[in-house]
């Protein structure tokens, strides 16, 4: 991702979070993600920088993830970001043996989704990648009458609340936020 997409997207994302948080004075909030590398990350850095609490879902044991990012420094923001989350919830280390990774990513969507309020995406428009994926967990959202603000990946498009099921489309990465009483965890 270009860092000019960088900056943008941040500051999408802090706009969507600067709404929800308006909407909800004087609530403390939590950031549900999954942590995937791109925008599931950039939410979480946002959210941290506005004082809300991060829970984690990871789709595999964090022994398994780690192995998904190429890069040491993907792996230190990875655990840097765990380190900081009030919750954790991940599969056993053997979970995902003889099972495609689209479950674990599934399973995440619908948790993601049971725990949330309000689902904030980052989308480029473009088809499902697969079972599991964004396009999949706004359907499933907004089946649920959840709404979904969407911040363009690629293009520099103002943040839209997403009313109509028409507007649905393939999506990339997708963060959750969920509203946290004085009886929820």
């Amino acid at each position: 991702m270009p860092e000019r997409q960088l900056r943008r997207i941040k500051r999408g994302l802090a706009q969507a979070m600067a709404k929800i948080a308006a909407e909800n004075l004087g609530r403390p909030l939590v950031l549900v993600t999954g942590l995937a590398e791109g925008a599931d990350r950039l939410a979480a850095f946002v959210a941290l920088g506005r004082g809300w609490s991060l829970h984690v879902i990871l789709a595999f044991h964090q022994s398994r993830f780690e192995k998904d990012f190429p890069d040491p420094y993907a792996i230190g923001e990875f655990r840097a970001l765990l380190d900081a989350s009030v919750k954790l919830e991940e599969p056993n280390k053997r979970w995902h043996i003889r099972k495609a990774p689209e479950k674990g990513y599934e399973a995440v969507g619908k948790r993601l989704l049971k725990l949330s309020d309000v689902l904030i995406a980052v989308w480029d428009g473009k088809a499902s990648r697969g079972k599991g994926g964004t396009v999949e967990v706004i359907e499933e959202a907004q089946g649920k009458n959840i709404p979904v603000y969407w911040l363009h990946a690629t293009k520099a498009q103002r943040l839209r609340l997403l009313q109509d099921k028409a507007a649905r489309s393939k999506a990339r990465s997708v963060v959750s936020t969920r509203k946290k009483t004085s009886t929820q965890a």
